[in-house]
């Protein structure tokens, strides 16, 4: 598979000596100094195999014409696929899902749609707990032009099958990206194709979203995500209940004894506004009743929820429980 455009197939291979030319290598030409223009593939015998405007795809001379000969710029014999990021965690991650099928709403996989598999590689491979959808995926992490574009970082892309920021896959390297195509399975294109650059959007860079363990609170809670699950009444490592996550962790790595329950645990330490929270800091949500989560830092805080059990959760760009924040406390011994 090679780039859509010129401007990147030019930019392949090794370059070839005019008088070096091989069947199979690519030559490129230039009618002013705008840049590449049009391209062939050599055959033996000073022929071209290209598309021409007048006759469609032909067979004609290289060197025995003057305006063929004339307007040449380089040859590039390309016998590899362009390099990927193949040492970078998060593509190497990703490509082990190539070929899984496309599935809507698909998060396992068992099947993937496209913000589906970014959330699955993100919190596999390191520990970054990405929102569910693709426009909730947007508003979190760093945004980058294009021109600094790193293997790892998402593109986004608008108005495919439904307004709005609707599909995205992880660069690569090479100018491709891999994505769970609604018309394929898991697979990788390039960026240069001409439909993805009329849906382009831009990039997110979620490496610095990354949770790190240097508050004990933070580090005894983040060793039971997707570890244990969530249990009615639960108390230990077997299964937690929402309240019952809070008071374990807060007991192991800190020894602070905490009331069993979410009301009772609101009541102690001092509140904290929103923009003060600290890592080991416990928040708040309210559903149908109280819901803590311990705070990790970068937006995201870990906690019980019935269908995940302990789970972490970018917090600002989640619809559902960034709608339903309460409070915070500072618990200290």
């Amino acid at each position: 598979m090679l780039p859509r455009t010129l401007e990147h197939q030019v930019e392949l291979g090794e370059e070839v000596a005019r008088d070096d030319l091989q069947e199979g290598d690519v030559l490129f030409f230039s009618k002013d100094e705008k840049g590449v223009s049009h391209s062939a593939i050599y055959m033996e015998d000073d022929r071209l195999i290209h598309p021409t405007v007048s006759n469609g795809v032909e067979i004609t001379s290289f060197e025995g014409s003057s305006y063929w000969s004339e307007t040449f710029t380089e040859a590039r014999r390309i016998t590899e696929p362009p390099a990927i990021a193949e040492d970078n965690d998060i593509v190497a991650g990703a490509l082990e899902y190539i070929g899984v099928p496309y599935v809507f709403g698909g998060e396992t996989p068992d099947g993937f749609d496209c913000s589906g598999l970014i959330q699955y590689v993100f919190e596999k491979v390191s520990g970054i707990y990405l929102p569910r959808t693709t426009d909730q995926q947007w508003e979190a992490g760093e945004e980058v032009p294009m021109e600094d574009i790193k293997p790892g970082d998402v593109l986004f892309f608008s108005d495919t099958y439904r307004e709005g920021i609707s599909h995205n896959g992880i660069y690569i390297g090479g100018g491709q990206f891999i994505h769970a195509s609604r018309t394929q399975e898991v697979t990788t294109s390039y960026v240069s194709a001409a439909y993805w650059q009329e849906k382009f959007t831009g990039i997110k860079r979620f490496t610095d979203l990354k949770i790190t363990s240097d508050h004990p609170l933070v580090a005894e809670a983040a060793r039971y995500i997707q570890e244990v699950p969530y249990e009615s009444g639960g108390t230990t490592r077997s299964g937690f209940d929402t309240a019952g996550f809070i008071q374990y962790v807060f007991k192991d790595a800190e020894g602070i004894e905490l009331p069993r329950y979410v009301d009772e645990q609101w009541e102690v330490g001092e509140n904290v506004e929103k923009e003060d929270l600290q890592p080991g800091d416990v928040v708040f949500f309210e559903a149908d009743f109280l819901n803590p989560a311990i705070y990790a830092g970068k937006g995201q805080v870990i906690h019980v929820t019935p269908d995940d059990g302990v789970t972490g959760t970018y917090l600002e760009a989640d619809n559902y429980w960034a709608t339903k924040y309460y409070g915070a406390k500072r618990i200290r011994k």
